[in-house]
């Protein structure tokens, strides 16, 4: 008998930039989206979005982008054609051209928790309810080398649930 890792938690490596992935079963607290990469040394500015859809115009619950001219990140959401209210952080910007980073957002109940590099970064609360999040999406100039969405019971990216601990094959 073998063991098989669950789908939901095999990395994405080195996917195609622009990349969007489905999130199967939709996102849920406890999850966690997990990113490592690298910023090309030409960047301007990359992007993450938490999406509730998988085409251009759909909402987006959560809007994460690196500006490199002036060193800053914009926090925001995209619902009914519309952007909200821009949050900005300029402090402690993590991102260096041509250099790697870790990246964990992770699904709270109350908001999305990002630390990069190991150490927390900002707190973004929900305007958009966390279970309609059903796609990843990352644009701009930066190079993934992998991308996980774990935790919560299951799913992710990459498949269908199975049960937490794996699927067992006999042959």
């Amino acid at each position: 008998m073998a063991f098989v890792s669950p789908v939901g938690y095999q990395p994405v490596y080195n996917p195609a930039v622009p990349f969007r992935q489905p999130v199967f079963g939709n996102l849920r607290p406890g999850m966690s989206v997990y990113i490592q990469g690298m910023v090309p040394h030409h960047s301007k500015t990359f992007s993450v979005n938490l999406s509730c859809g998988q085409f251009n115009g759909s909402d987006i619950a959560f809007h994460f982008n690196p500006r490199f001219d002036g060193k800053r990140v914009v926090f925001n959401t995209f619902q009914g054609g519309s952007w909200g209210g821009e949050e900005k952080k300029k402090d402690g910007f993590p991102f260096n051209k041509g250099g790697y980073f870790e990246m964990v957002i992770f699904a709270n109940p109350g908001g999305y928790q990002v630390n990069v590099n190991g150490s927390p970064f900002y707190h973004f609360n929900h305007r958009i309810p966390l279970e309609r999040v059903d796609n990843v999406h990352v644009d701009g100039e930066v190079n993934i080398q992998s991308l996980s969405v774990v935790g919560g019971g299951g799913g992710g990216v990459g498949g269908p649930a199975y049960p937490p601990g794996g699927v067992s094959i006999r042959g």
